[in-house]
């Protein structure tokens, strides 16, 4: 327990203690004040005396080190040398030979492999008398280094996130990240104000041009790092943010006043220096304001580093220069004279020392001519040594130098990184863009060859399909054709960092979304820095990626599409049109992709059982693909699919076929539609249907109420095989009299491919067979198709809309799904698209790819209340989602949740079933459940389809399950997906995933 907890503890104690006692005498109760007061002023005292001996512990070690140390280890310390591991064997002679023979403080590692970086680590401490002070430049994670960790964005990407915890999150990533391969200091993060779009070496390393927003992300990245045990550097002082100079290749002059540099390059030093960072890195430039010698970088000069730095600002912690190998001092001095004026400026640590005889030989040699004294030398050596102490390398342990990256790839960086990628996306919408509802939209992607990108992929798969790609020109024609759009969206790929060539941008493209944007709204989507807006100055709007990964652009596209929301703000200014601190915050208005299953609370090598479930089903036959998908916590965990779209395997099924939901058009069309018409109170189920249905009275069924259909339990039969009807001796369609192989006004409804039913023969085939159908002796429960084609009925008489047009208006369309739907052939979905149901060998006679594989529903027009519907699993979870939330979803009302809870509930005792859902068949047996998995709570609802459809919620896990498959292909006799019970399998090994830290937490 620290100090200050035990403090914490005790006065909650004895505050209890007192209010317990409140009803005590004023005199007992002033003693008792008086008891907490002391023992706070105890505890206070006990606390700083703890803090003293271990000041005087760390004070004895350092004296200790000092005094075992001749001269030439102590100058030693003030070396940090750098290391190149994969030069090998010549690298590490190098460093060995400088431990032994100089006696080095610290050593920088660059690029390497991360095991190897591990072990060098553990060697060269080993090897050194003195405990190395191990470096690396992590500014944007350990991957700018090593290949293996999590590429986390860059700083830039950061200055748009406005929840900066993110920022001490990611900061304590990266101390993981370095601890685990031994290093103790990161060169981050960059403080630099960025304040000039043509800068060539800071840019997206720094966090914008705002020094508020540069400050308070600086803070939590430093903090993040400091508070795991890793020092942070704040570089690179005083400001390295406005010029157009690379220090690597020149010396860059800074040709501000002082009082500009105060108020804004100084602005995150002056702050930090006060607010806990343990060092400060000082770069080489040139300000003629600090320090108006010739030539000479600030590196180098004592009024900016010990007169500025030191004095004025007061920063006690360690000082940095920058590389010494750099450009930007070399080119003015030499070897061993630049190591001696760093030192002379007030530097503690000479980074990349070029030549370290030649530079103790100036050192000496400045020590006698009374340059410098071995006081001076010394203080910076108990410098060196009080943070080496901090940082625990006075009880050094070597660390695990094996299989590294299994610490440094963990999926809570990946998701982290997810999450920071999500926050930076930033939407600058100037012409009410936003929400892009059912607009006509194009996409155009340029500056890349390529006919398919990650952001165009993810966009398709949220219905916007018309693509076009560009490298360098866009013909007339083509801007012609996206001139007809309501919206294009131009995404701008492979952008440079060089301002001076337009970061890379051809005027071609620049040329032609002028010429799109004065004809219809154009957003510009960046998949670089933000300062490449300025190319597009008459975008009605913009959102900015940062950088052209593939997780950023399927991120973008998901915002875009309204699965995500944009929340950052710009963190630079590209133009007047697109200024600092810009950005619009969105809602969700689709379903969200978690960053991982366990960021959802499941296990993702769990759920990959699923993957051998599924080859198992199409080994067995039981269906040759199929899609699955599982959302928690409103968010979609697990998605994929599986096999073909038949056992030729000829074309692979993917997340964008579409189904025939079959059955499952009973509760994602008719039973919804019932609900709201429920809420609008146009409906009473309590009613008999033929209040409704005029058609229904004077008949058997003029009695059933609504409630009894709803729950199968109104004596009807389970079904009519209407088609058997219109077929011939031979089982063939009649033709002529039932079909025509043309369709034309009196053939009108297409039941197949060149197969057209006869609208007149619709009643007497259909209807009347309904309507005179006989019931069952007994109300008991018994499933049936027909009370549902009567329900298409109603609901068109109820609202004045046919089923798919109220289904699609009062749902579907504002929920922004777009494969959810009746007849998608008639829709224009393209066949190929469709996964085919069955080769039909007793009525039509054909493969069934695109029309509804459900006979009756066939034969009158696609559309029915028992089936009919087509989707993707991704639509179809959207509409489950919307009932576990409780009939809400986007931030929008679709149904009440008491009509929700109403209609999802058990409802008899004769089934299991809910008014219209299906539900967990209950069980004595613990590990028993005909239709979901044993595991699922009882809340759970759904339906399945004969197609090979699975879809279940379940409110209390928040878990929605959905399989979709057709096991009905070639044949609808195959009964192996039933039979081997594969639905519900794969649904168990969902609720097995579930993390038990996850479960306890909700208990």
């Amino acid at each position: 327990m620290t100090p200050k907890v035990g403090i914490t503890v005790i006065v909650i104690i004895l505050t209890s203690f007192l209010m317990c006692q409140s009803d005590v005498p004023n005199r007992a109760e002033l003693e008792r004040q008086k008891f907490v007061q002391d023992s706070i002023a105890q505890a206070e005292e006990a606390a700083r005396l703890l803090a003293e001996e271990r000041r005087k512990e760390e004070e004895a070690w350092v004296n200790k080190q000092l005094q075992k140390m001749d001269k030439e280890a102590r100058l030693g310390q003030l070396f940090m040398v750098g290391a190149y591991p994969p030069k090998g064997g010549s690298d590490e002679k190098k460093i060995l030979e400088a431990i032994d023979k100089h006696k080095i403080g610290g050593i920088i590692f660059f690029r390497g492999h991360e095991d190897r970086i591990a072990a060098l680590t553990n060697k060269y401490q080993e090897r050194s008398e003195m405990p190395l002070m191990m470096a690396m430049d992590a500014e944007w994670g350990t991957n700018m280094r090593v290949s293996a960790s999590v590429k986390f964005p860059r700083q830039l990407l950061m200055g748009a996130i406005q929840n900066n915890a993110l920022i001490y999150d990611f900061g304590a990533a990266v101390a993981a990240e370095c601890k685990a391969m031994g290093i103790h200091v990161n060169f981050a993060p960059v403080v630099d104000v960025n304040n000039n779009p043509a800068n060539p070496v800071i840019g997206d390393r720094s966090f914008g041009e705002n020094r508020e927003n540069v400050t308070a992300k600086s803070f939590q990245y430093i903090k993040g790092l400091q508070d795991n045990g890793v020092m942070a550097c704040a570089k690179h002082f005083p400001g390295h943010g406005d010029t157009d100079v690379d220090s690597h290749k020149d010396l860059p002059v800074i040709p501000h006043n002082m009082q500009r540099l105060d108020s804004v390059e100084l602005y995150p030093f002056k702050n930090l220096a006060q607010h806990g960072v343990q060092s400060v890195m000082v770069a080489h430039l040139h300000i003629p304001a600090l320090d108006s010698t010739p030539n000479l970088p600030i590196t180098l000069s004592k009024p900016a580093v010990t007169g500025l730095l030191k004095e004025k600002l007061g920063f006690k912690g360690l000082i940095f220069t920058d590389a010494l190998n750099m450009k930007g001092v070399t080119k003015h001095y030499k070897d061993g004279e630049t190591d001696l004026k760093a030192l002379l400026a007030g530097n503690d640590i000479l980074l990349v020392t070029q030549d370290i005889p030649n530079a103790k030989k100036r050192i000496y040699a400045a020590i006698k001519e009374g340059l410098i004294t071995w006081e001076e030398i010394d203080s910076r050596v108990r410098k060196i040594l009080h943070a080496k102490y901090k940082l625990g390398l006075h009880s050094y342990k070597p660390v695990n130098a094996k299989n590294v990256v299994n610490r440094l790839n963990v999926q809570a960086n990946k998701a982290l990184k997810q999450e920071m990628v999500s926050q930076a996306l930033t939407l600058v919408d100037h012409a009410a863009i936003f929400p892009l509802g059912k607009q006509r939209i194009a996409c155009i992607s340029v500056g890349t060859s390529r006919n398919e990108t990650a952001f165009t992929k993810e966009l398709s798969r949220y219905g916007i399909k018309h693509h076009h790609f560009a490298k360098n020109n866009v013909s007339n024609n083509r801007i012609k054709q996206l001139a007809k759009k309501d919206i294009v969206i131009v995404a701008v790929h492979n952008i440079g960092k060089n301002a001076k060539n337009n970061f890379g941008i051809a005027s071609g493209i620049q040329k032609a979304v002028r010429t799109i944007s004065s004809k219809t709204k154009v957003l510009v989507v960046v998949f670089g820095t933000p300062y490449a807006l300025k190319n597009f100055p008459t975008a009605q709007g913009a959102v900015v990626a940062f950088n052209d990964e593939i997780l950023t652009q399927q991120l973008a596209a998901r915002g875009i599409a309204g699965a995500l929301p944009f929340r950052g703000r710009l963190p630079v200014s590209a133009s007047t049109k697109f200024q600092y601190g810009m950005g619009k915050d969105t809602e969700v208005q689709k379903m969200m992709y978690a960053s991982s299953p366990e960021s959802v609370g499941l296990d993702a090598s769990i759920l990959s059982k699923i993957d051998r479930i599924a080859a198992e089903m199409i080994r067995e036959k039981a269906a040759p693909g199929c899609q699955v998908l599982v959302a928690k916590d409103g968010k979609i965990a697990f998605h994929r699919t599986y096999g073909y779209y038949d056992y030729q395997k000829k074309k692979r099924v993917t997340l964008e076929n579409i189904y025939d939901l079959a059955s499952v058009t009973k509760v994602a069309a008719t039973t919804i539609s019932i609900m709201r018409l429920v809420d609008e109170g146009k409906l009473d189920i309590n009613q008999p249907m033929s209040l409704y249905l005029p058609e229904l009275r004077g008949t058997n069924k003029s009695r059933m109420t609504i409630k009894e259909v709803l729950l199968h339990q109104a004596g009807l039969k389970p079904w009519i095989p209407f088609y058997v009807k219109t077929l011939d001796d031979n089982k063939k369609p009649i033709m002529g009299r039932y079909y025509s192989d043309k369709p034309s006004k009196d053939y009108s409804i297409r039941v197949a491919e060149d197969l057209y039913f006869a609208q007149s023969k619709v009643d007497s085939v259909i209807w009347q067979r309904i309507y005179n159908q006989d019931l069952r002796s007994r109300k008991n429960y018994k499933y049936s198709d027909l009370g549902f084609y009567l329900f298409a009925k109603l609901i068109k008489k109820v609202s004045g809309k046919n089923i798919d047009d109220y289904a699609n208006e009062t749902f579907y369309r504002p929920m922004g799904l777009t494969t959810m739907m009746f007849n998608p052939l008639k829709k224009g979905v393209p066949r190929d698209l469709i996964i085919p149901t069955e080769d039909d060998q007793y009525f039509r006679y054909q493969r069934i790819q695109g029309d509804v594989h459900d006979m009756g529903a066939a034969m009158i027009n696609g559309v029915s209340g028992h089936a009919g519907l087509f989707s993707n699993a991704r639509d179809l979870a959207a509409i489950f989602q919307m009932l576990i939330n409780g009939g809400e979803y986007g931030g929008k009302r679709y149904l009440k949740e008491a009509t929700v809870k109403q209609f999802t509930a058990k409802y008899s005792n004769q089934s299991r079933r809910g008014l219209g859902f299906d539900r967990k068949e209950e069980s004595d047996k613990p590990r028993t459940s005909i239709n979901v998995a044993y595991q699922a709570s009882n809340l759970t609802f759904g339906h399945q389809g004969f197609t090979g459809i699975g879809a279940w919620g379940d409110p209390e896990n928040k878990i929605v399950y959905l399989f979709l498959s057709n096991r009905t292909l070639p044949s609808g006799e195959n009964m192996t997906l039933i039979r081997k019970d594969i639905r519900s399998r794969m649904q168990e090994v969902v609720y097995e995933s579930i993390l038990r830290e996850a479960i306890s937490s909700d208990e």
